[in-house]
């Protein structure tokens, strides 16, 4: 065991003549740890803590681990859990029956009656493949040098991970009206589909004691008409925590391994899953589904790699609604206060920075009419709309994210907030993953693959990652949400 002193590091002729054993009166005496590794590192960066990039990697200190803080493989919950099937062609054809002819009752008939004749109902679908792409390199001098980890591998491991989270991402938010490179998530596809009976909507609070949302969308699944069954859920780990494990009546929770024994079904025990008339919902926490986002050049985090954006809109105009109440606003006399909102511009590079409006004034039953002038950039392909809290202040790190909308052609775009999307909210997906129902599949034209490229004018070794694929929703009515979800013991709170 290293003593009092152990930090002290003298070199130079030893006592006695051992050449190379320490003794005190040596000149070259160094105080700290830190000065004896800073000295032997002299050349090509002599501060450990100001390396970054590939340099980071170089074995220079004790600590032989590389320490992630990143996402792993078991984070892509939906990803690993959804049914994955290749597809034949860019322009993917299925079919669809929704019907097999006749209605209750329509099968009776007299002795000598006319047969009435019927069929099934069939409809020829189609699904387009969309490309995620991303390019790696490692320099020659990089693969050559000892270092924590093996770099190519490492590199080539960042880079599918690069591509399962915008994968994992896209299945629940993905909106090719807004950036027509994306495929359509469980979002879009259920507001598109349009039935209200699998939407339920929280308008800014949390979940019911009993998980009353749930358990009627697992009825309207069930229902006439659908034919499904909702196996899964997938929430942020916030509604789990809050509105499940702390909140969920016990008469309706199942929990991990059982009961638990005496007090496994009490409140607070994790939920492991929901318990409806129609069967067990099984829960999923997804990291990718998060309480409303921060603009994006403020989000924790950075993004490196990120060099390039998207023209900015200029300042929208922010008009509030007239002395007529609007009979399809959401905003309650609760609801109403001062409000700040902000625009980003959307495209294959990124979005740019946030543009913020005045403040605007919003009463019961009013709402508040974004004029957005559409910037020169021709890669814009939509916006992303922002609001603050109520009474809240106009900085960015106070904006949270409700949508997300398509640009509109000619000079302006306008976007009319009546509340239907709640800021710093999320959505509690439900979805139908039986075996062999087939309701939501992900479909791969080319599974992950490397493609190798050729350097041009570096000594270094690029190549691509590829994944070719699409979120098959065969079975548009056996998927539904809760959407704007604000966990009771959120931090930042819209109201």
């Amino acid at each position: 065991m290293m003593g009092p002193g152990s930090g002290y590091i003298p070199f130079g002729p030893a006592v006695g003549g051992d050449e190379g054993l320490p003794q005190l009166d040596s000149p070259y005496q160094f105080n700290t740890i830190d000065d004896f590794r800073k000295a032997v590192t002299a050349g090509y960066g002599t501060d450990v803590a100001t390396l970054t990039g590939g340099a980071s990697l170089r074995l220079q200190s004790i600590e032989p681990t590389l320490l992630r803080t990143i996402q792993e493989d078991d984070h892509f919950v939906f990803f690993n859990k959804i049914v994955q099937s290749p597809a034949g062609a860019t322009v993917d054809e299925f079919t669809v029956k929704s019907a097999i002819g006749g209605f209750p009752g329509s099968g009776f008939n007299s002795e000598m009656g006319t047969i009435a004749e019927t069929q099934g109902t069939y409809a020829r679908q189609v699904g387009l493949v969309k490309y995620l792409m991303t390019k790696r390199q490692v320099s020659v001098v990089q693969q050559s040098q000892r270092t924590l980890v093996d770099t190519m591998a490492e590199e080539k491991i960042d880079a599918a991970r690069e591509l399962k989270t915008s994968v994992e991402w896209a299945c629940f938010y993905g909106n090719s009206t807004v950036n027509p490179l994306e495929f359509d998530g469980l979002q879009h596809v259920i507001e598109t589909t349009a039935d209200p009976d699998l939407i339920q909507d929280a308008q800014g609070a949390g979940l019911s004691y009993v998980a009353k949302e749930i358990i009627d969308l697992a009825a309207a699944v069930a229902s006439y008409g659908r034919f499904g069954r909702i196996t899964d859920l997938f929430s942020s780990f916030q509604v789990q925590s809050d509105e499940l494990d702390q909140k969920l009546d016990p008469a309706f929770r199942v929990v991990a391994g059982g009961n638990g024994g005496e007090g496994g079904m009490r409140i607070g025990t994790p939920v492991a899953g929901v318990k409806t008339s129609h069967g067990i919902i099984k829960t999923n926490q997804d990291v990718f589904i998060q309480e409303g986002q921060m603009p994006f050049q403020v989000r924790p985090g950075p993004f490196p790699g990120i060099t390039t954006a998207p023209g900015a809109p200029t300042p929208p105009t922010a008009v509030a609604g007239t002395v007529a109440l609007d009979p399809l606003s959401l905003f309650t006399a609760a609801m109403a206060g001062n409000y700040y909102y902000g625009v980003e511009s959307i495209s294959q590079l990124g979005r740019s920075t946030v543009v913020v409006t005045t403040q605007q004034v919003i009463a019961a039953g009013d709402h508040v009419s974004l004029a957005i002038t559409n910037p020169v950039d021709p890669t814009v392909t939509g916006y992303a709309i922002y609001r603050g809290r109520k009474n809240g202040t106009n900085a960015p790190t106070d904006l949270r994210e409700m949508c997300r909308i398509p640009i509109t052609a000619g000079a302006t775009t306008t976007y009319v907030d009546l509340n239907q999307y709640v800021p710093g909210s999320s959505i509690l997906f439900l979805v139908n993953m039986a075996p062999g129902a087939l309701a939501v599949t992900l479909r791969r034209l080319l599974p992950m693959t490397l493609f190798p490229l050729y350097p041009t004018s570096t000594a270094s070794r690029p190549w691509a990652q590829l994944f070719f694929c699409y979120l098959r929703i065969a079975k548009p009515k056996h998927i539904a949400m809760v959407k704007n979800i604000v966990p009771t013991n959120a931090v930042w709170k819209p109201y």
